[in-house]
């Protein structure tokens, strides 16, 4: 009887270990997918672009790779870019007269958002 109950205890541990594992596995792979989406959007921001117009970026546009694989799998990588003008604000001294605009720039793949703001100083 003990042996039996030994058994069973061993199994519900072995099972509950093999979940804990199949759950740390998921979590990982899902990790991974996310720092790889998060590089493509970076791969993709270019600050010196003065265009403020949305549009959407392939990566297979800005980069161009002679291996095969690459390009495939850059073709496919599908960034969508969103412009928009926060606040504009005048300030008018007696020396001088100036004017800063601030913009935001939305860089997403699918759940994975990306937002970078930039100020423009008018004089």
């Amino acid at each position: 009887m003990e042996v039996i109950i030994a058994i069973v205890m061993l199994s519900v541990v072995m099972i509950t270990l093999l979940q804990v594992k199949s759950d740390n596995i998921f979590l990982v792979n899902k990790s991974n997918e996310k720092t790889k989406l998060s590089d493509y959007i970076r791969l993709s921001i270019n600050m010196n672009n003065e265009n403020k117009k949305s549009e959407n970026i392939f990566l297979d546009d800005i980069y161009h790779f002679k291996n095969d694989d690459i390009r495939k799998e850059l073709k496919s990588i599908k960034i969508k870019v969103k412009n928009s003008q926060i606040d504009s604000k005048d300030y008018n001294n007696e020396l001088v007269n100036f004017k800063i605009i601030t913009n935001s720039t939305l860089y997403s793949i699918d759940d994975i958002k990306k937002y970078i703001y930039t100020f423009k100083i008018e004089l």
